[in-house]
């Protein structure tokens, strides 16, 4: 069984929220330090400058210089004697914490003149000493001694800021990454869910954007597409194959009697006076014997359609040799046949017998579909590497949902019919390279469009 998997919308969301979280923890931290740092060394720097400025006997000695300091700077100050003992002071008390850091510094305090030193103390609260020696005094310090705890008060606010900032800045980036990543999953779990529950065959198809993703569902259509063809064309092909064998039986089964009775039945309707019932009948029975003649012939051509042998030729001809053939049977139907023929065509390599005995049939289709008769219009033209013939008549029409399946084998638009010519028809035009195609007129009928490539000449 395989192992569950976080889905890919928070595959691309978690990276993306772990690596912001680790940039903006890195941030913070030197922020911090930065700020701390700043705000240091400017409490450092007062502290320095009036330590030097404080750092004269008359001023270090006089508490109310002292005092009076301490409120501009915000430090408390003391002098002290080499031994360590309080000389002057702002304090009022002069004992406690403050007195004891400051009495540990005197043994480090620099030379008079020299620039004040500053360091860390713990006076019951934090605070930064800065020390020196007194001038004209000897081995007495002076120390100013300032509350470090707005110092750290200000720092961890900053650092609180700063905390309270990455954390809506992660909230808004989870909440932006989630609909970006949504927006690129969303469509691949649409795609994927059609895949999954997508008939194996029909019209369905997947939902087409205008994106990368959209591009893939209509790469993933375009497959779809190619397999229903495919199936098609199996379906097609075993069709074909079941009617050729088909066929073939019939052409050893049927044609040796059928010719028997064809001329048995003329031998007798000959030796009839014209005009009888019996005349009449057997007529109708050679009008019949002829239908399945003509099914006959149909299975055989399906059954061994032989190899065409292709010429240069004038498909003009051969359209007008196949009406002419015709002419006959289209004037006993009563139907007009207008000719609009380009002349001249491009010469096409042509089977000049299978060709027009294709165009026989989609003629005669096209004759038994006007029961009372109409116009036949028939064309021909060139485009390009192509000329083709077009043959429209007038009558009832295909319907719209056999129109796609007309040249399968067995489908037939005639209550009489078997559904073979159109396929013989189809074999043969697609043999010389060409296709054909059917397609309603308006305001009724059918037209049938044949094309075939223009011969190369070397």
């Amino acid at each position: 069984m395989r192992a569950s998997r976080l889905p890919l919308q928070y595959r691309i969301v978690l990276p993306t929220v772990a690596a912001a979280l680790v940039a903006m923890a890195a941030t913070t931290y030197v922020g911090a330090r930065v700020t701390a740092s700043a705000l240091r060394s400017r409490l450092e720097s007062q502290l320095i400058s009036s330590a030097s400025a404080v750092g004269w006997r008359d001023f270090a000695l006089n508490s109310r210089i002292l005092a009076s300091l301490s409120a501009v700077v915000g430090a408390e100050v003391v002098t002290l004697s080499p031994a360590a003992e309080v000389r002057a002071s702002s304090l009022d008390a002069r004992q406690g914490a403050v007195i004891e850091a400051a009495r540990r510094v005197v043994p480090l305090a620099p030379a008079a003149g020299a620039t004040p030193r500053v360091s860390d103390a713990d006076c019951g609260y934090p605070c930064l000493l800065a020390y020196r020696q007194v001038e004209g005094l000897s081995g007495a310090v002076v120390v100013l001694v300032a509350d470090a705890s707005p110092l750290v008060a200000a720092t961890n606010a900053v650092v609180r800021t700063m905390l309270l900032s990455a954390l809506l800045s992660v909230l808004v980036l989870i909440v932006v990454s989630q609909l970006v990543a949504r927006r690129v999953t969303a469509p691949l779990g649409r795609l994927v869910h059609f895949v999954r529950t997508a008939p194996t065959q029909g019209a369905a198809r997947a939902t087409v954007g205008d994106d990368e993703i959209g591009a893939l569902a209509e790469a993933f259509n375009t497959m779809l597409d190619r397999l229903d063809e495919s199936r098609v064309a199996l379906v097609r092909s075993e069709k074909l194959g079941l009617a050729g064998l088909f066929a073939a039986r019939v052409a050893h089964d049927i044609r040796n009697p059928l010719s028997s009775i064809k001329m048995q039945t003329q031998l007798l309707r000959s030796k009839l006076p014209t005009g009888t019932e019996d005349h009449e009948t057997l007529g109708a029975v050679l009008h019949d014997v002829s239908q399945v003649e003509s099914v006959v012939r149909d299975l055989m051509d399906l059954a061994n359609p032989g190899d065409l042998s292709l010429r240069p030729g004038d498909l003009n001809a051969v359209l007008r040799e196949a009406l002419a053939q015709l002419s006959a049977q289209l004037a006993y139907r009563k139907i007009r046949v207008e000719l609009v023929l380009a002349d001249p065509l491009p010469s096409v390599a042509i089977d000049a017998l299978r060709f027009r005995q294709a165009l026989i049939n989609v003629i005669v289709n096209g004759s038994e579909a006007m029961h009372t008769g109409g116009e036949l219009r028939v064309s021909t033209g060139a485009d390009g590497g192509t000329a083709w013939i077009r043959i429209c008549d007038d009558g009832v029409g295909i319907d719209p949902a056999l129109v796609e399946r007309v040249f399968d084998p067995f489908v037939s638009t005639k209550p009489e019919g078997v559904g073979l010519g159109l396929v013989n028809v189809k074999s043969v035009v697609e043999g010389h390279g060409g296709g054909i195609t059917l397609e309603p007129r308006q305001p009724r009928g059918t037209c049938a469009f044949i094309w075939l490539p223009v011969a190369q000449h070397g």
